[in-house]
């Protein structure tokens, strides 16, 4: 019989944490995916380039550049000065692009056409943000405590993500064009993506709904419907004056710049379209992503089942505010002088991928939960009667995988 320290160290084999990434197939398949996600954008790259060169330049597109990017500095971009020739006088797009319009002579275009070298800023940052977010989640899942069959479908439906993320009708044409609508869309599903994952990051949530209000005026609607999605449930969690104080930390500044940048607007009434009109084209689009609120309802449900993921109901508790909002929001775009138009509304193109990623994350909730403690995965019981067993066992006795199968079980 061994002695109970010679016996923990062999009972430790057989203690399998449900959150160990020491299974070679799963960290092989965790691998793959990034892989072919990789690849996947490369290729959505590639055939982006090619939609880009069959494009040509709109008017949209031809005034911002010539009036925006390359008649305004980069001082006067920040400062507003965009606000004499842009309905969205915030920046940040435009001075991406105006980096790539003056290193233009030094790289020569790359050997592109203009049609396609400007319009290389809104095709990479679409394809790279949302490869950061699958990374993310692969990191999430490979550190979550599901069994590892759970953790292998969760990375067999990552796959399908991409495919939710840039084929979706608005975000594949905006990816070719130069206007802010692909950073707009991309920094919105970062921001989603970080409000996904168990512990939400401040500061990294700050940032990026600072960096999204300094892209479009219209990301209001987007920093205040996560501001209450994020106060609602860190009440739930903290109380309201820790959810308070948390509030104030993560949306001052977004609020701030987009405020900043969105007032005053020095342009006149452009709406082009009877309120009827613009009603009836609006509801049109409404009513056809209408589907999205069951589901958005099934994946919050299903999170706040455990205090564990109830952190991951910011995301899809935002998604669904500011789509409830959009009766309000098209009244407050009208009567400053906007014309309805779907673009408007790119984020709405998220809510497929953002309900795959929240099926996801509620596979380890209704399929594969962790009943025991949350350091380990395993209880103490069986802690107990693991080394209990190989005490009272021999050194080389066949009774030790089957303790390993039995806990497993």
């Amino acid at each position: 019989m061994l002695s109970y320290q010679q016996a923990k160290p062999r009972a430790s084999i057989y203690i399998e944490t449900k959150s160990d990434m020491k299974d070679p197939f799963l960290k092989f398949f965790a691998a793959f995916v990034i892989v072919a996600v990789f690849i996947f954008g490369i290729c959505n790259f590639i055939n982006q380039m090619h939609h880009a060169q069959g494009k040509e330049f709109w008017g949209d597109e031809t005034f911002s550049l010539k009036n925006t990017v390359q008649g305004i500095s980069y001082s006067g971009l920040i400062a507003k000065e965009a606000v004499r020739s842009e309905a969205n006088a915030a920046p940040l797009d435009y001075l991406f692009t105006k980096v790539f319009d003056d290193i233009k002579p030094a790289v020569k275009s790359f050997g592109l056409s203009d049609k396609v070298y400007y319009r290389l800023w809104a095709n990479f940052v679409m394809v790279f943000c949302g490869f950061l977010v699958i990374c993310w989640f692969v990191k999430d899942i490979l550190r979550s405590s599901s069994s590892n069959l759970v953790r292998t479908y969760q990375l067999i439906l990552l796959l399908c993500l991409p495919l939710l993320y840039l084929y979706r009708p608005m975000t594949y044409h905006y990816a070719a064009e130069v206007r802010p609508y692909s950073l707009w869309f991309a920094l919105w599903f970062i921001s989603i993506g970080v409000c996904s994952r168990i512990h939400t990051r401040k500061f990294i949530l700050s940032l990026c709904l600072s960096l999204m209000a300094m892209t479009m005026v219209g990301s209001v609607f987007q920093i205040i419907s996560m501001g209450i999605a994020f106060f609602a449930v860190r009440w739930l969690q903290n109380g309201w004056k820790e959810a308070l104080r948390d509030s104030l930390l993560v949306f001052t500044v977004p609020l701030i710049l987009v405020v900043f940048y969105a007032y005053p607007a020095a342009y006149g009434n452009r709406a082009e379209e009877p309120w009827p009109v613009s009603w009836h084209r609006f509801q049109e689009l409404w009513g056809h992503e209408a589907i999205i609120i069951p589901l958005l309802l099934f994946s919050i449900i299903s999170l706040y089942q455990s205090k564990q993921t109830q952190s991951m109901i910011i995301g899809p508790l935002a998604v669904l505010i500011v789509f409830l909002m959009g009766p309000l929001i098209l009244m407050m775009t009208l009567g400053r002088g906007y014309f309805f138009t779907e673009r408007q509304y790119i984020y709405y193109d998220a809510h497929r991928a953002v309900f795959l990623v929240k099926s996801d994350q509620c596979l380890a909730i209704l399929f594969g939960k962790d009943k025991g403690p949350q350091e380990t995965g395993i209880n103490d019981d069986y802690n107990l009667y693991l080394v209990g067993s190989v005490c009272f066992s021999k050194e080389n006795n066949s009774l030790y995988p089957k303790c390993g199968l039995q806990l497993n079980v």
